[in-house]
């Protein structure tokens, strides 16, 4: 094996390893239980307290197993943002270092040309999905179309062989949102607004992918 295959073999491996690690953490991130979940259990408890009611013993172990995990979904969460920020601090570092090199030798004109960056705008989900484009793109048209949106999810992760948790993710955690929150914006069809907002370089695409 030469030289060039032989790290050719290593990026493989990398690349790889960066997705699956991404892929377990997002699905870690899916299952978790959010601030809001603990929220709605703590406000129950408050309602019982407010009316002199008996506090079902039930719902004080469901606190804390709720407590317990958003404990832990922050930990993953933490744990993912600072993996994903550490990976862009590298590509950033390389990238500088290319742009300034950019300038190569000048032609027999005397003209110079220059290399241009590589673009890294267009965010890339599990096994190199764009999150836009593959994910929720046709994730909302299925819904609009009438599937309920665990149907959607579960036809979209099939077609790019990702798993269910995937795709749940990158329409909810990528967008700060829960799935209540996602399902509602499809439904009310405010979700196309709330698209172009996040990704107004996309606002075409997303007007004639999902007009109507």
């Amino acid at each position: 094996m030469s030289e060039i295959d032989d790290l050719q073999v290593r990026i493989d491996k990398t690349i790889y390893e960066i997705r699956d690690i991404i892929q377990l953490l997002e699905e870690r991130i899916s299952d978790g239980v959010t601030f809001d979940q603990v929220k709605v259990i703590e406000d129950s408890i408050a309602t019982h307290r407010r009316k002199g009611l008996l506090i079902p013993e039930e719902l004080k172990r469901l606190k804390l197993q709720y407590v317990s995990k958003h404990e832990k979904f922050k930990e993953v969460n933490s744990l993912y943002n600072n993996f994903i920020r550490r990976i862009n601090e590298i590509t950033t570092s390389q990238n500088t270092k290319k742009v300034s090199k950019t300038k190569v030798a000048e032609t027999k004109t005397n003209q110079s040309s220059y290399r241009k960056p590589p673009n890294y705008e267009k965010p890339l989900g599990s096994k190199g999905n764009r999150n836009l484009e593959d994910y929720l793109i046709p994730v909302i048209k299925l819904m609009l179309k009438g599937n309920d949106h665990r149907e959607a999810f579960r036809e979209v992760a099939k077609k790019l062989d990702v798993r269910y948790n995937t795709v749940s993710a990158q329409c909810t955690r990528t967008l700060g949102l829960t799935t209540d929150d996602f399902v509602n914006k499809v439904r009310t069809k405010t979700i196309v607004a709330f698209l172009e907002n996040k990704y107004p370089d996309q606002y075409r695409m997303i007007k004639n992918s999902l007009k109507g």
